[in-house]
């Protein structure tokens, strides 16, 4: 047996006495909840240090009652642990299932630790002669020890600073007891036999403690105690490695025992793989997303900690960036709730769903949705949907998909956007590292945060469409200014004609001076005109316009300076009309020419491409220059007074769509860094334009001087 020596006697006996004192101020103070737990720990200590002075004094064939009510001693202090974290890790819809496995185990714990000490084996453990249960000994008083450790600390973190202040130094103190018992066991285990020191002063560091759980004898000390989710996680994941490395070393240890000479080498090596391997799970995103939903489903009885989403939730849209980063940060905040690898938002545009933003799916942005297509109509309706449920044909009564979506198993949920009621955009999330169907509470999160998502996407475009007011109200006010000076110069030169009429000497020269001026005077007249009438908002011409020959004249007035440009004709592109204004077309297709040149490296070929396609004309300008990101498209191309030239407005591209629009078509820009850009503007057919079917292969070729 381990000797006992004056020191352990005289420190236990102050333990015995503190002890005491610590189980008389529990019931004295309060006889409910937490005291009368805290006095019934305290009533097995003060038996523990009892055995260990009776053994002195009396009869020393008591001392295996020391090992004995150490076992009990240390179940008390956990079971007052674990009444004190009772509410959230033993409450609701699991609540008996929990129950039984915490109070299971440990039972079958404590109750294995007393039956091999009946058996005598708990003193040869201690003096390190005992066999393998010896060791089995040990190292369930060093787990037993890892168990309260690691509950202390959860009970500290639970807990609030100055409101708590007893609870926190309850947590301490019993950190510091279950502390010091694995720092024995441990050692007695690694380094056999176990220090008598140790052993014997163990009573006085115990009686230290007395002091620090006397303010946990008031119930308002301790009431509210709660376990957040996160320190859930922690705890669960904490002990789960201080499990992982106790069994880890029992293997090691057990590699050491039958590799002879090589023992030692296979037991370092197993060590160290080990701790790698473990290492490596805990960084792992898909193991940290599978123990989170572990726990949510088996400790509480709400899957979400709706508070602390939230606060993420506000942080992540919030966080430092411009405006147009606002949407990107919008699909993060809602795919980390569902740790999903990432997601797209839609966002509307004329009688389409596009992308606009995304995070972590750039690679391949997914197609757009018809606003009349019916899963678009189903979204309406405030509903979200799960792709794999439509897929495995669980959903009777779902939409059909595009078939884009329906096969691309990248995405797992459609959730509608609302602002006001209104359709303000569609978010497709990814797969969530852990697969996972959807519960009545995960649906009410995410239309919650659906609307959310919607008021912030409205007030985007609302920002964007303010900003874009004023700076057409700052470009117009330039034009004002312009304008006064245009009216003064042109005042100057007509009274500068009618003075050359009077007094030029010579013939010809005064002829050829007036034509020039007068010329000058009708294009400033033309220029004042054109300006007044956009100004104003005066309607265009509407009349037909064959594009055909409208793109000729353009192609032929510069291939000039652009030998490489040409002109290919679809059949019946030739005869094909469409209603609108003749100047502002060819302003559209001028801006989109001017931009593809100004992209080009020299004598690189620019091609337009005409075809009739039903009761469509489709235009198509391609050229082979830089190219342009998906992003720049997405967020800037199309913004006005926003320009990568030196010296450019930025409206070529913007004023270009908008015609398309007015003329009730539209532009679409597919581009590749280093490869090129194609735009392609679609317009409504009139009269015998609109021919039925295809485009055939192109009939006629214009190039250079042959337009």
């Amino acid at each position: 047996m381990i000797a006992l020596t004056e020191v352990g006697l005289l420190s236990h006996l102050l333990a015995l006495i503190a002890y005491v004192g610590l189980f008389v101020a529990a019931l004295t103070k309060q006889r409910r909840g937490v005291n009368l737990w805290l006095a019934g720990a305290a009533l097995m200590t003060s038996l523990w240090a009892a055995s260990f002075v009776a053994s002195i004094l009396i009869d020393s064939s008591l001392q295996p009652w020391i090992s004995r009510l150490q076992t009990l001693k240390t179940g008390a202090w956990i079971g007052l642990l674990l009444y004190l974290l009772r509410p959230t890790w033993l409450g609701g819809e699991g609540e008996g299932r929990s129950s039984f496995w915490v109070g299971g185990t440990l039972g079958f714990v404590l109750a294995l630790q007393i039956g091999i000490d009946a058996a005598g084996v708990g003193q040869s453990a201690l003096m390190g002669e005992g066999d393998v249960t010896a060791s089995l000994f040990l190292v369930i008083r060093i787990a037993v020890s890892v168990t309260g450790l690691v509950l202390s600390h959860n009970l500290y973190i639970a807990t609030r600073g100055g409101q708590l202040s007893g609870i926190r130094l309850l947590a301490i103190g019993l950190a510091g007891l279950f502390l010091y018992d694995l720092n024995f066991y441990t050692l007695a285990f690694l380094l056999p036999p176990a220090s008598v020191d140790l052993y014997n002063i163990r009573g006085a560091v115990n009686a230290l403690l007395v002091l620090l759980f006397l303010f946990a004898t008031r119930d308002a000390w301790v009431r509210g105690a709660r376990v957040s989710r996160n320190v859930a996680f922690q705890t669960v994941a904490f002990s789960g490695v201080g499990f992982y490395l106790i069994a880890m070393s029992l293997l090691a240890y057990a590699l050491k025992l039958v590799g002879g000479n090589w023992g030692t080498l296979l037991q370092v090596s197993f060590l160290f793989a080990t701790i790698m391997l473990a290492a490596v799970i805990l960084v792992s995103d898909r193991f940290r997303a599978w123990l989170r939903v572990a726990i949510a489903r088996n400790f509480y009885r709400y899957r979400y900690d709706y508070r602390s989403e939230w606060l993420r939730f506000i942080a992540t849209v919030s966080a430092p960036g411009d405006a147009q980063g606002l949407p990107e940060r919008v699909v993060q905040a809602v795919a980390s709730v569902l740790e999903a690898r990432g997601g797209w938002l839609l966002v509307p545009d004329d009688d389409r769903l596009s992308p606009g933003a995304t995070w972590q799916m750039a690679d391949r942005p997914p197609e757009a949705l018809a606003t009349d297509s019916p899963l678009v109509d189903w979204l309406r309706q405030d509903r979200l949907l799960d792709l794999d449920m439509v897929r495995d044909g669980e959903l009777p009564d779902a939409p059909d998909l595009p078939p884009w979506l329906a096969t691309d198993r990248r995405y797992w949920l459609v959730l509608p956007a609302f602002n006001r009621d209104a359709l303000a955009g569609v978010l497709l999330i990814g797969r969530s590292l852990v697969p996972r169907r959807l519960g009545w509470e995960d649906e009410e999160l995410l239309k919650t945060l659906g609307r959310q998502v919607g008021s912030y996407v409205a007030e985007s475009r609302g920002q964007s469409a303010l900003d874009e007011a004023r700076r057409f109200e700052e470009f117009n006010r330039r034009f004002a200014f312009i304008l006064h000076d245009i009216k003064n110069l042109v005042s100057q030169l007509s009274l500068l004609a009618r003075n050359a009429e009077r007094h030029a000497d010579n013939p010809e020269f005064r002829a050829d001076m007036v034509a020039t001026l007068k010329e000058s005077v009708g294009k400033m007249n033309a220029l004042l005109s054109w300006l007044s009438q956009r100004a104003t908002g005066l309607p265009a011409t509407d009349a037909p316009v064959p594009v055909a020959s409208l793109l000729g004249h353009l192609v032929k007035s510069r291939v000039g300076a652009w030998p490489a440009l040409t002109l290919h004709l679809g059949s019946n592109a030739d005869r094909a009309m469409v209603s609108g204004d003749a100047a502002r077309l060819e302003q559209m297709f001028a801006h989109l020419l001017q931009n593809a040149i100004d992209a080009s490296p020299a004598g690189a070929p620019i091609r337009f491409d005409v075809a009739v396609a039903g009761a469509e004309l489709v235009v198509t300008l391609a050229d082979r220059g830089e190219g342009m990101s998906a992003r720049f498209i997405r967020q800037e191309l199309f913004q006005p007074f926003t320009s990568t030239k030196a010296g450019g407005f930025g409206i070529g591209a913007y004023e270009a769509r908008e015609i398309a629009r007015a003329h009730g078509g539209r532009l679409d820009v597919a581009s590749r860094e280093g490869e090129g850009t194609s735009f392609t503007i679609t317009l409504p057919l009139v009269g015998n334009g609109a021919v039925g079917g295809a485009a055939g292969k192109p009939a006629l070729l214009v190039e250079g001087e042959q337009a």
